[in-house]
């Protein structure tokens, strides 16, 4: 199935299953379908199955969204302790599509218990409650973690076992093009893991890979972290030079903070020097460098930012950048910090969602399924492999997930030829049908009215409204239910807009803004923490970061 053909399936409003193999452009027709939702006024959450996935989607894990949490079971005192949430009630109320990233790392009892919650919410024995519910990702990469001592001890682990995928019947959408592999004979590598058909010729060109020289521009995927750390340690010490350490600034409550902090990729403390080999771990707004991209560091600017020399000879600044947790228009965490990894080597699990041109991939430790499938899928070609080892579990699949493969296969070719017998004027007029019917409107909205559509999404006009009025910044955080921090954050990016902001009558007094300022001089840096230390913590960061916006 083409990407077209697909969103054509998708804008007919059911609960769908996107897929295909490593490659297929599944992020990009999630992407066009999120931005037709967007511009039609149909509200939408997108989410994931995991923190690390849901960074690449701009979401939030649907443990979160959804309210469950850590839970394993729910009683029916946790649904009424949920329903008392109004902002997750209405938001569950509000919500038409709910997408779902990542779906293989989900646990089938998982979506038992989202099916429950979401019908309990929205007082509708319909599957999802009547959600469009959009599931996505490959069945074939890394399963959900298993643990034991309660019901997960089941083996019907795969989301596609639950009972509540029975009960959707979700419409399959089995992407068939190829966006990321160059080389065929890469693809029938994978295509024959994927098959269960592993022949002689390809364990052939894994050996000839593993037999390669070795050169230093490659990155190393291993399956566990201490070889990763060991790695990027004992390369990043061997560097004479002048370390420069980058802390990562947090806003937020604690315990928010801190899940943020284990699913991001990003550094508590990066430490960095030139002729580090790093890779950027988010895409630039600008598209100067993408996630995956990698480089050396080349030198730092006069603010202390480093220069990367990427593969391709480029050269560019990585700035600061941040990782927000939010619900409902509200940030309820974010992290600031550089989008950068030392880069000698990572881990599997942490390279899904990169494309890499070079790697040198260690398997010898594989321990679950899909491991071997998303380390050679991360590469576009044969000629970027350097194959250090794989053992017997590198190759393997579940065989539950390769009998469900071929069942998708066939659903997707039925839902296919079902498609292909309308007109594009009767597939309009259903398209329009479900726009309608789920709170949205036929022609596009224009940008301004766009703002509220998703039910993450925070405006930072307003909040330049409200100072335009003379108000307080604390009077804003509590008119409008925000921290503190919120708003500030909503000014940084009206600065960063080149908007007009009224700060005058929220920048502290003249004479401590002076001390403020010079200090940030004296530093010769725009990084709160070191400014905050050398006043010796006279000053709050809400003081300091209000003096760095109006510089």
């Amino acid at each position: 199935m083409t990407q077209k053909e697909a969103l054509s399936i998708l804008k007919l409003g059911h609960t769908t299953f996107l897929t295909g193999a490593a490659g297929a452009g599944k992020s990009y027709a999630l992407r066009e379908y999120i931005s037709y939702l967007r511009k039609h006024g149909v509200r939408y959450a997108v989410t994931a199955s995991t923190g690390i996935a849901s960074t690449h989607i701009n979401g939030t894990t649907i443990h979160s969204w959804s309210g469950i949490g850590i839970k394993q079971k729910l009683h029916a005192y946790d649904l009424d302790a949920l329903e008392e949430k109004q902002n997750l009630y209405k938001r569950w109320n509000e919500t038409q599509v709910l997408i779902i990233d990542e779906i293989s790392m989900l646990h089938a009892s998982f979506v038992d218990m989202l099916d429950k919650v979401a019908k309990h919410m929205r007082r509708s024995d319909k599957p999802f409650g009547g959600i469009q519910v959009v599931f996505t990702g490959d069945f074939f990469q890394l399963p959900p973690v298993v643990r034991g001592g309660n019901e997960y001890e089941s083996t019907d682990v795969f989301a596609f076992m639950s009972r509540a995928w029975k009960e959707a019947k979700p419409v399959v959408c089995y992407l068939t093009e190829q966006f990321r592999q160059d080389d065929d004979r890469l693809s029938s590598i994978l295509d024959a893991i994927r098959s269960g058909e592993v022949e002689e010729e390809h364990f052939e060109l894994l050996q000839r890979a593993s037999e390669k020289r070795h050169t230093d521009d490659h990155i190393k995927l291993y399956t566990h972290n201490e070889n990763v750390d060991e790695i990027n340690n004992k390369a990043f010490n061997s560097i004479k030079g002048e370390v420069r350490t980058y802390a990562m600034i947090t806003k937020g409550k604690a315990n928010i903070v801190e899940g943020l902090k284990k699913n991001c990729l990003a550094e508590e403390n990066l430490r960095l020097k030139v002729g580090a080999k790093v890779i950027c771990i988010k895409n630039a707004q600008d598209r100067s460098y993408v996630n995956g991209s990698m480089g050396v560091i080349s030198s730092f600017d006069k603010e202390g930012s480093p220069v990367v020399e990427l593969l391709s000879g480029k050269k560019v600044t990585i700035k600061t950048d941040s990782w927000k947790i939010e619900e409902d228009g509200k940030v309820k965490a974010e992290l600031m910090q550089l989008p950068l990894k030392l880069a000698w080597a990572i881990t599997v699990h942490k390279s899904q969602g990169m494309t890499l041109d070079k790697a040198e991939i260690d398997l010898s430790r594989s321990f679950a399924s899909g491991q071997g499938y998303v380390a050679l899928s991360r590469l576009k070609t044969m000629k970027g492999l350097y194959l250090k080892g794989f053992n017997n579990n590198a190759l393997q699949i579940a065989e539950e997930v390769r009998e469900a493969d071929a069942t998708f296969r066939a659903k997707s070719e039925q839902a296919q030829n079902a498609i292909e017998k309308y007109s594009d004027k009767q597939l309009e007029k259903l398209h329009e049908k479900f726009l309608l019917e789920h709170g949205g409107q036929v022609t596009e909205l224009d940008e301004n009215e766009m703002d509220d559509i998703e039910v993450k999404v925070a405006s930072h006009t307003k909040t330049q409204e409200m100072l335009k009025s003379g108000m307080s910044i604390e009077e804003i955080a509590d008119e409008r239910n925000l921290s503190v921090d919120t708003i500030i954050g909503h000014i940084e990016k009206l600065v960063e807009l080149k908007e007009k902001v009224e700060l005058k009558h929220v920048l502290p007094k003249k004479k401590d803004k002076d001390i403020i300022v010079k200090a940030f001089k004296d530093l010769k840096t725009t990084k709160l923490t070191p400014v905050f230390e050398k006043l010796k913590g006279k000053y709050t960061y809400h003081e300091i970061r209000l003096v760095r916006v109006s510089l």
